[in-house]
C-alpha cells in the first residue's frame, strides 16, 4: 500500500513515458500520490492512526528529498494520463491520502483509461493489515484479487 502504491504508478507512467515494458494493470491500494499534501484528506487528517501529516512529511524528505513534485515522483503532477494500464485504485475513507488516489483514479478516467475506484467505508490507513479478518478488509482484498484476475484474464 501507499509508498508501493506510488511506486507501482510511477513505474507505470515511466513505462509508457519510454515505450516499454508493457505494464497491463495498476492496482493501487490507498497511494500516496502527490508530495504536496495539499489535498482536502491531508489537511483533515493531521493525526489519525497508522499515518499522520508528520509521518507523510517525513517520508517524502526521505523519497524524493530533491525532486519530489516531478511526476516521476509524485504521479500526479503528470501532464498526460493518456496511455496508462487500467486502474483499480481503493482509497480508505479515514485517510490523509484518500483524495489523492480519488485524484489519480479521476484523472485516468478523463483520460479514457478504465478505472475502477472504491473507498472502504470507515477504515484508516493500513486498515486490511491491522485487521485483516475484519469484513471490511476480507471484502477490500477479495475486491482487489477480482480486480486483479479481471485485468490479467482480459
Amino acid at each position: 500500500g501507499s509508498a508501493g502504491r506510488n511506486i507501482a504508478a510511477t513505474t507505470a507512467l515511466r513505462a509508457r513515458d519510454l515505450a516499454g515494458p508493457k505494464v497491463v494493470f495498476q492496482a493501487l491500494t490507498y497511494p500516496g500520490l502527490d508530495a504536496n499534501l495539499a489535498s482536502d484528506s491531508a489537511r483533515e487528517f493531521t493525526a489519525t492512526p497508522v499515518l499522520n501529516r508528520a509521518a507523510m512529511e517525513i517520508g517524502w524528505t526521505y523519497y524524493a528529498p530533491e525532486t519530489p513534485s516531478t511526476p516521476y515522483a509524485s504521479p500526479l503532477h503528470a501532464d498526460d494520463f493518456a496511455g496508462l494500464p487500467p486502474a483499480y485504485v481503493a482509497v480508505a475513507e479515514v485517510d490523509p491520502l484518500r483524495d489523492e488516489g480519488r485524484a489519480y483514479a479521476e484523472r485516468l478516467s478523463a483520460a479514457g483509461v478504465t478505472t475502477e475506484l472504491v473507498q472502504v467505508p470507515g477504515a484508516v490507513h493500513g486498515y486490511d493489515l491491522l485487521f485483516p479478518q475484519a469484513k471490511v478488509s476480507e471484502r477490500s482484498l477479495a475486491d482487489q484479487v477480482r480486480a486483479l484476475r479481471d485485468a490479467l484474464h482480459a
